[in-house]
Order: structure tokens, then sequence, then C-alpha cells
């Protein structure tokens, strides 16, 4: 009896994983085709939108479909069950099948960034431990609309720490500046003041204080002057890659949604964010460039660093 359970198990494990590598394909042919029919641009704009349940994007709720098959929530989980029941042929042929997948997408998304021309690489030589960030560097305050500069904040008995955010409606940026709000008397221990910022526009930065109730000063930089002098780049294959899809998917199986941005405004998903602390003369005591939306320093990272 339980030697025919465990081949049941297999079995249920191999169609699982069959039928999310079958979506996975369906998904990354349809990218291939609509990716030649125009601009790499316009395809991105407009063909890679998570309301879009045929885009690349639709390989989230697949994973997370594929984790309720199994009932897990993770993919180390699902890896788990995988290697313990791989006596099954149909299985091993189906991981396979999805190690092949998985070459194969993360193949598609870099060549749309060498086509674009697109790197999330540090822009210039020097890394940001190294910089001086301008104090007088022009932004907006995302609340008054009025311009401001960095000198705001330093000179005043504080070390600045600035969270550059992704788009708006990026999941991980709003977990991470919550985990910040959480240990606030930590950071208020090291005198660090947080101050958000994103390269969005007054419209959408409005609405995003508004739907996280974030109580952090924001400053917007349209220009990306901040995210240059940081390094900060851009990459398709660094947000939507095959290992991030699954990872993105747990929090989906973790009855998580990702927030929508507003349907007015024009957003740009494949930004990198960064963390990174200044001194009162805009030092940068310490950096952390982002190499995935999910690539954040815990506040212990951070708070060790100084």
């Amino acid at each position: 009896m339980a030697e025919a359970g465990a081949e049941q198990s297999a079995a249920s494990c191999a169609r699982a994983l069959a039928a999310f590598v079958e979506n996975g394909k369906a998904l990354l042919d349809l990218a291939e085709k609509e990716s030649r029919e125009g601009s790499c641009q316009e395809f991105i704009r407009q063909k890679i939108r998570i309301e879009r349940k045929e885009s690349l994007l639709g390989l989230i709720e697949s994973g997370a479909a594929l984790y309720s098959s199994l009932s897990v929530k993770r993919k180390k989980d699902a890896e788990d069950l995988w290697r313990k029941n791989d006596h099954c042929a149909a299985l091993q042929e189906a991981i396979q099948d999805f190690q092949q997948l998985q070459v194969q997408w993360d193949a598609f998304l870099q060549r749309l960034d060498d086509e674009l021309q697109l790197s999330a690489k540090t822009l210039d030589g020097d890394h940001p431990s190294k910089k001086r960030i301008p104090p007088d560097t022009p932004l907006v305050d995302a609340r008054t609309g009025q311009t401001v500069t960095l000198e705001k904040y330093l000179g005043r008995g504080k070390k600045t720490f600035l969270v550059l955010i992704r788009q708006f409606s990026c999941l991980m940026c709003r977990l991470h500046l919550k985990d910040l709000e959480r240990n606030q008397k930590s950071l208020d221990a090291h005198s660090l003041q947080v101050v958000v910022v994103s390269f969005g526009c007054e419209e959408g930065a409005s609405h995003w204080l508004q739907d996280t109730g974030c109580h952090y000063d924001m400053l917007l930089d349209p220009e990306r002057k901040l995210y240059a002098a940081f390094g900060l780049g851009a990459s398709l294959r660094k947000v939507l890659n095959f290992s991030n899809m699954l990872l993105y998917a747990e929090y989906v199986a973790n009855n998580m949604e990702f927030p929508r941005g507003l349907p007015t405004i024009q957003d740009d998903m494949f930004q990198l964010g960064g963390d990174f602390v200044l001194d009162k003369h805009g030092r940068v005591l310490f950096s952390h460039c982002c190499q995935s939306p999910i690539d954040r320093p815990s506040v212990n990272d951070v708070l060790c660093s100084l």
C-alpha cells in the first residue's frame, strides 16, 4: 500500500510539473513571437503587464498553481518533493523539461537586455561606497511638489538612509519599507532618518503614499540622477528571470497580492533599486545596489556596517 501511494505521489508531481512547463513554454513562445512583431520597447511597454495573464508575468500565477497542486508554499519545498520522488521516470523527464525551460526563458530575457543595451551593473567605474553624492541634486518633495535638494537632510545631526525604490507597484519595495518601519526604534538609536526616493511622477507618488500609508519623507528623482549616481541599472533578466518568477509565486501562494499601478501613468518595472546611507557631507557610508527586486539588505545588515 505504501509503495502504491508513493507511486501515485510521484505521478502527481510529474503531472503538475509537466502542466507548469507546458504553460511556461506557451508564455515564452508567445513572448518571442510578439517581440518580433515590433520594437523591443513597444513589446515591453504593451505586452509585459501584470494585467495580461498571457504575458511573461503569467508564470507567477502558474508557479503558484504548481505549489498548490503539490500542497507546498515554497520553491524549496517543491524541489525537496521532487528529490524524494526522483525514482519516477515521468518526473525525471518533467524535471529535465523544467530545467530546459529555465535556460530558454533566461536566454530570451538576456537577448532583450542585449538589444536594449540594459545592464544591472554599475553605470560607471566608481563603486557607490567611494562616492560623495552632490547635496545640491535637484529633487521634488512628493507631498508638497516643491523643489528640494539633499541639503535639506544633510548636516542635521543624523545620517540619511536613502531607499531608492523601483516602480510604484513593487511589492518587495513596500515590504522592505514596512520592515524599516517595524525597526524604527533601532534606526532612531543609530540616528538614521529614512528618505524614500522614486523616479516616478507626482500623481503616482501621491497614490503610492495613500496606498501604503508610508510616513517617511519621499523625494522624486524624475531624471534618475540619484539612480545614475549610485550606479543603479535596469534589466529584464534581473527582474523576470525564471528563478525570481518562482519566488514571486511564493507570495501569491501565501495569499499576497501584487499591487497594481495606476493605468494613467507610465512606470518602469525593470529599474533596479538600492539602499544607501550618507553622512552629513553626503559621503556614502553604506551602499547596496539591488541585483533583483527581492535583493534588499536587512536592518541588521545596514546597522552592522555603520
